[in-house]
């Protein structure tokens, strides 16, 4: 006799599934924008949190894409060099930590495809229930977090 594991309901598959659909959405726009997904996520972080000390949004981005510090540091310094973001106010004399915030040249390139994508989330999620995206979006939070957990033992 043989055991089968029932099938979920929902498994890495299905969300998979959605996540590529969604994110080859996105990666048109960042494309056509000239701007890497990791930089999106650090102008998308400013735009939500406002000025950050570089180091913690170098942090963020080291956890939430989960990519190695130096990593996360280059795209950082990239977006700097690019002048697509830089410090908050003047730094003071040996200041290492500025504050950073997107400049008038990033809000440029940032802002078309943040209305795009609320144009474009509009489109995928605005008639579905708002019972079924909180439960969603609940489920997927533990998911990400049971994920998580593994990866760090």
């Amino acid at each position: 006799m043989t055991t089968s594991t029932p099938i979920p309901a929902l498994s890495a598959r299905d969300i998979g599934e959605a996540a590529r659909a969604s994110q080859a959405l996105l990666d048109r726009l960042l494309d056509e924008a000239g701007l890497a997904f990791p930089e999106w996520t650090i102008l998308f972080a400013l735009d939500t949190t406002g000025p950050l000390a570089r180091s913690e949004l170098v942090r963020g981005q080291a956890d939430g894409l989960m990519v190695a510090e130096a990593t996360a540091r280059a795209t950082v310094d990239g977006l700097v060099a690019s002048g697509l973001v830089g410090a908050a106010e003047a730094a003071g004399d040996g200041d290492d930590d500025p504050r950073l915030v997107p400049t008038s040249a990033g809000e440029a390139v940032f802002r078309p495809i943040r209305q795009e994508v609320s144009r474009i989330s509009g489109v995928i999620y605005g008639d579905l229930p708002p019972a079924d995206l909180e439960v969603t979006r609940r489920t997927l939070e533990e998911v990400t977090r049971r994920a998580t957990a593994l990866l760090v033992r």
